[in-house]
């Protein structure tokens, strides 16, 4: 498997020649939040010149991701607490991928799909520019942990099993239209907001099982009768309900331009909220929403009817948020923005056949990821 390789091969680099240190190194992972802190993402510069084992103070062993000198792994925390880490010489068992990135081509006209162990997404390339699509972003429901957008593609190519039926992997029942989708790029000047295209090229500059990172750049955005450049960075982390975009915009100088993330709601709003306070908001609602759905159902003699397709689930959170705003049937959120700058922002989605049941559990886990968020684990080692 491509991924498996890739990684081997980063994990490897990171290890170097040197020689190993035998006697090891404890990680304490601080949490000074009221609430538990699980499979959380944190990032440690350790001793990597050889191979080592990652374990819990119960003494599992616990999965990792060789990068920048030291080593990423999903840490567990308690609330107002420590957890301790042993860093010790030895062989790590192999790692189970949990996100991934890449780029279909001619698979399936340009898009980009990623994802993690919650949710997958794709954006819309170059093959689709005479189609009109947005640079919006597309969710994917998922029953497992697994990674399985790559298995879902295939499951049409070779099957003729479309991915916007569930055979068991998952489902694509969300449309994206020429809008944001599922927290795309929000670009509003002028009283309006300005969808984009597809983007010209991309670039995975980061690939592993605990976090993969990618770029995609689009050469012409029109904003009013000016037109900008673009790059999106994506980070995708394991265990994460909510991606980290890094947006930055060249070209003109717009006086109004404001930038965040977006929703977009469809035909008829169904459970929109917004916690202005803590800058983010969240969208639920049947999953079974794009009525075009029960087309491809019913070609392939199934009654989507009587199906229950569960609810899907979209958040935005934007960081230093100043305005909450309907622009047509697009909800953003935005804030004031001078070209040349990076924007950042985070944007996710769920399904309530996996982690949340309903709209309120939804909400609360992203209120609590937000917190996360603003208040990132200490790490020290010893």
């Amino acid at each position: 498997m491509k991924m498996k390789k890739n990684f081997i091969l980063y994990l490897a680099a990171g290890l170097g020649l040197a020689a190993c240190s035998p006697k090891g190194q404890t990680i304490e992972v601080s949490n000074t939040l009221n609430v538990e802190r699980n499979a959380e993402l944190v990032a440690v510069q350790v001793d990597t010149n050889c191979p080592h084992i990652l374990r819990d103070a119960q003494g599992n062993e616990v999965a990792y991701q060789v990068k920048d000198n030291g080593i990423i792994f999903l840490a567990n925390v308690p609330a107002n607490g420590t957890a301790a880490y042993t860093w010790t010489e030895g062989t790590p068992a192999e790692v189970k991928p949990l996100t991934s990135a890449f780029f279909l081509g001619n698979r399936r006209k340009d898009d980009f799909c990623w994802e993690n162990d919650k949710a997958a997404y794709r954006m819309y390339g170059p093959a689709l520019l005479k189609e009109n699509p947005s640079s919006g972003v597309d969710l994917w429901l998922k029953h497992s942990s697994d990674l399985t957008a790559d298995a879902m593609y295939t499951q049409e190519e070779k099957e003729g099993k479309p991915y916007h039926i569930d055979y068991g992997l998952g489902i694509d029942s969300y449309k994206v239209g020429h809008a944001a989708g599922c927290g795309g790029l929000a670009i509003v000047s002028n009283g309006e907001i300005w969808p984009g295209g597809p983007f010209a090229r991309y670039e995975i500059l980061q690939e592993g099982p605990l976090q993969c990172i990618f770029k995609l750049s689009y050469d012409s955005v029109q904003i009013g009768d000016k037109k900008l450049t673009e790059e999106i960075t994506i980070t995708v982390n394991a265990g994460a309900n909510m991606n980290k975009a890094e947006v930055v915009l060249n070209g003109d100088a717009i006086d109004d331009l404001r930038l965040g993330g977006a929703v977009f709601l469809h035909d008829s709003v169904q459970h929109l909220e917004v916690n202005a306070h803590n800058a983010f908001f969240t969208y639920c609602e049947s999953a079974n929403s794009d009525k075009g759905i029960y087309n491809v159902h019913q070609q392939k003699g199934i009654d989507a009817t009587q199906l229950d397709f569960g609810r899907n689930y979209c958040a935005v959170y934007v960081p230093g948020v100043d305005e909450f705003a309907k622009y047509g049937n697009t909800e953003a959120a935005t804030r004031p923005y001078k070209v040349g700058e990076t924007l950042t922002y985070y944007f996710g989605g769920a399904w309530s056949k996996r982690d949340y049941a309903t709209d309120e559990d939804w909400h609360r886990a992203i209120g609590q990821d937000v917190f996360c968020i603003e208040t990132p684990l200490t790490v020290v080692v010893k």
